[in-house]
């Protein structure tokens, strides 16, 4: 997104609404191990706030 020449928004919005279905399936699975390993809660905290961000971008590279 930080190139010099510009980005597709268009493929820039479904980069990142892709990536943030992929961390919330993997904060899904995480969370069925959360339980029995702190790694895997952490994981899932960490891949929930990634969606977020990427929701966030997301959203602000719309047009108003």
């Amino acid at each position: 997104m930080m190139r010099p020449a510009g980005m597709h928004a268009e493929a820039m919005s479904m980069m990142l609404q892709t990536t943030a279905m992929m961390m919330r399936a993997c904060a899904e699975e995480c969370s069925m191990h959360a339980e029995m390993a702190e790694h895997c809660r952490l994981c899932a905290k960490t891949c929930l706030a990634a969606a977020e961000a990427c929701d966030d971008l997301r959203m602000a590279m719309t047009p108003a």
